[in-house]
């Protein structure tokens, strides 16, 4: 009886480090956008290795069939991060694991068959209980493999039966729990992203213009701010439509989209105007980044309701960006640029 009351707690301890790691993990490595096959390198390989101390971990507590082949708990953290943060992470896993229980050991032979043998599948590009069934069904066949031959009484079959099933039991209860808290954070970012975005031009908002600002400031020493205005909306909208006037600014959009660079933010700030971080504090280079944009809004032909082609043209303001004043302040600056730019006849480019 004692013994089963030790075998419980030893269960329960496992069960409750392996499951409460791995979710505080993925919060943590979540915290900016949700953890996956696609995240930062950096990310990937620190929660490869930190499944891998985990499964390290796991690995003291043992079901013994001979003095080289036993049972543990160590895949558990090693599958459930081949699901959801793919094969490299679990590849800085598992040699975390390899080098601190002993290297080159029968274990660790059969740990990277087991590991391969899911890894053929990608369970991280097609993450479902169908998938989860295949990688529980490689592990308990191996497992039953490997231990055939120590199975030679029925008081070692049913204890090792049920230390299968437990197991088992164990990495769905992993798997599932994750499998919700990955749902939730990609749910949340979802949902973040939704509210920062502009419905009609997919560009950002104001506040998601402030949310990039606040990354842009880390990560750039310095950079440009231009505002940038379509000119003469108005008649459009009066003389087309709005309808025809909503397809102009979404197609003004998409222009200015293509002429920016991956670090360049663009941000609907109201009407018909849009705001322009640009990842540079070369003044040069952020006025050639506008004058491709108003170039390529100026060559670009619209359409009305009837078929007709017509064509407009963007005025814009470029600002230095000044870390010491507010945001707003310095919205202003380039807003006197554009003012300039529409006041010197429109359809160019001022610095200030």
């Amino acid at each position: 009886m004692e013994q089963v009351i030790k075998s419980l707690d030893a269960l329960y301890i496992n069960i409750c480090v392996t499951y409460a790691s791995l979710v505080f993990f993925y919060f943590f490595l979540s915290s900016d956008s949700p953890l996956g096959p696609n995240s930062p390198l950096y990310k990937r390989v620190l929660f490869g290795v930190l499944c891998g101390a985990v499964a390290a971990f796991l690995d003291r507590d043992l079901f013994r069939l001979s003095g080289t082949v036993y049972y543990s708990f160590e895949m558990i953290p090693l599958v459930i991060c081949v699901f959801y943060v793919g094969w490299f992470s679990v590849l800085c896993g598992f040699m975390l694991k390899f080098f601190l229980t002993g290297m080159f050991t029968i274990d660790n032979l059969f740990v990277a068959v087991m590991i391969a043998g899911i890894c053929y599948f990608r369970p991280w590009r097609d993450n479902n209980i169908r998938t989860f069934a295949i990688a529980t069904s490689i592990v308990l066949v191996i497992r039953l493999i490997v231990s055939a031959p120590y199975l030679n009484s029925w008081a070692i079959i049913w204890s090792s039966l049920g230390y299968q099933l437990v197991t088992l039991f164990c990495m769905f209860i992993c798997y599932h729990g994750l499998g919700g808290k990955f749902r939730y954070v990609r749910a949340f970012f979802r949902e973040k992203e939704n509210s920062s975005m502009d419905f009609l031009t997919k560009t950002f908002n104001r506040m998601g213009l402030e949310e990039h600002l606040k990354a842009v400031q880390k990560n750039h020493s310095g950079f440009g701010l231009a505002m940038l205005d379509i000119d003469f909306f108005k008649k459009v909208n009066d003389t087309y439509g709005h309808a025809i006037g909503d397809d102009v600014l979404v197609r003004v959009a998409n222009v200015a989209r293509m002429m920016l660079r991956k670090d360049d933010v663009l941000a609907r700030f109201g009407g018909e105007e849009f705001v322009i971080l640009i990842a540079s504090g070369n003044t040069y280079e952020c006025v050639k980044c506008c004058e491709r944009i108003r170039r390529a809004v100026e060559s670009t032909v619209f359409t009305n309701a009837d078929g007709e082609p017509f064509k407009i043209t963007v005025s814009l303001g470029v600002a230095n960006y000044q870390p010491d004043k507010s945001w707003q302040e310095n919205i202003i600056v380039a807003d006197g640029a554009l003012y300039q730019s529409k006041t010197n006849g429109r359809n160019r480019t001022t610095s200030f």
